[in-house]
This record gives structure tokens, C-alpha cells and sequence, in this order.
């Protein structure tokens, strides 16, 4: 079993493009871990490390991550959360944390980031002072081991989890071959609502 721990309000930020089963089972296994806790899924606009490219319009990936959440078993704990859309663009995690720790004073936040994100941790804008105001949380992912090092040591690895292959990338050329077969596999890899909300607007090259 997972280490369980006291964490008051756990920013699982994202591009959640489109949100997916894999994003929502990260999310349940760290609310069974931490038990006294909440979790807010933080839909950034566009990352600072990522091409805008594919990204389908911020108000869709945030309605899509609220339907998602709203078909989850722990609902009653989870939240969708839009303030980096009322902050500059592209998002810094930085910022983020500053702008809800202001918001809201009496919750503790800390941050719940995939080994892959851990492992460029030093590109991050201020990464130094989220390590040190802010608990940071490393889910693992398939393929991306991280190496011991000065900032990976100073964040809390979650372990005997599952690993989630589950990746938006793939699950968005799924969409966009449009074949019969891959629309059912689709429709397994994202949460319930999710694909329906996505043939409605014809996200990602549906049709």
C-alpha cells in the first residue's frame, strides 16, 4: 500500500487534453493515499513547455475535465480548478500556487506532478521556491524513471502504484483516424460524457 499522509489540498495540474481514464485514476490513487484530503485538477491553458499546436480550446478541456470528474467515485473530493485562466499566459506553476495560496489562506496546497514532469523539474519557472513552500508529490510513469539528484530528493515519490500508460497524445491521433475501431477504443480510454462532449464539438479532427 501507498504511504498515507496529510496533505490539505493536492493541484494535479494539466493540459487534460482531453482528460482521460489514466488522468482520473492518478487522481483516485492519491485521494486513497491521502485520505484527509482534497484534490483539485488544474487546467492550464498552455504550458510553457508545450507546443499550442494541438491543444483544443481552454473553455472545452475545462468542461470536458468537469464532466469527467463528475462521473468519478471520489466526486465528493475532487475539484476543477480555472485560475491560471485569469492569469498571463503561458502558465507558471509558480504563479499558480502563489495566486490560490493568496485566495485562499487557511488551505495548504501542494503539488502532485508524473516522474516525467519530475525529471525536467529544473526547467521550471522557480522551481526552487516550490520546492521549498510547497510539498511536491511524483506519480510514476511508464518510461520515466527518475534519477536521485539534489531536486528529485527534496520531493516524495508515491509508491506500489499503478503504472497508467494511458497518454492524451495517443488518444488524440485515435480520435483523429476516425476509424470504426479506433472510436470504441477511444470511447474505452476516456471517462463517461467525455467522448460524447467530444463528437458534439468536433474536437481533435472528429467528424
Amino acid at each position: 500500500m501507498m504511504e498515507t499522509g496529510t496533505a490539505d489540498t493536492i493541484l494535479y495540474s494539466g493540459s487534460f487534453n482531453p482528460i482521460h481514464r489514466g488522468h482520473l485514476a492518478v487522481a483516485e490513487q492519491v485521494l486513497q493515499a491521502f485520505p484527509g484530503s482534497e484534490l483539485w485538477l488544474v487546467v492550464s491553458p498552455q504550458n510553457p513547455l508545450k507546443s499550442e499546436t494541438d491543444l483544443a480550446p481552454e473553455q472545452h478541456r475545462l468542461e470536458m475535465a468537469r464532466i469527467a470528474v463528475r462521473h468519478s467515485l471520489l466526486h465528493e473530493r475532487m475539484q476543477v480548478c480555472d485560475i491560471e485562466f485569469s492569469l498571463p499566459k503561458p502558465s507558471a506553476t509558480i504563479h499558480t500556487l502563489q495566486a490560490l495560496s493568496a485566495r485562499y489562506p487557511q488551505r495548504s496546497f501542494s503539488l502532485l506532478i508524473g516522474s516525467d514532469n519530475a525529471a525536467c523539474f529544473n526547467q521550471w519557472i522557480a522551481y526552487q521556491e516550490i520546492l521549498e513552500r510547497y510539498p511536491v508529490l511524483v506519480y510514476p510513469r511508464e518510461g520515466h524513471p527518475v534519477q536521485p539528484g539534489p531536486t528529485t530528493d527534496k520531493c516524495t515519490f508515491l509508491q506500489d502504484v499503478p503504472l497508467l500508460p494511458q497518454a492524451a497524445t495517443d488518444i488524440r491521433g485515435l480520435i483523429a483516424d476516425n476509424g470504426k475501431d479506433t472510436k470504441a477504443l477511444v470511447e474505452r480510454e476516456l471517462p463517461a460524457g467525455v467522448w460524447e462532449y467530444i463528437k458534439m464539438h468536433k474536437l481533435y479532427g472528429c467528424r
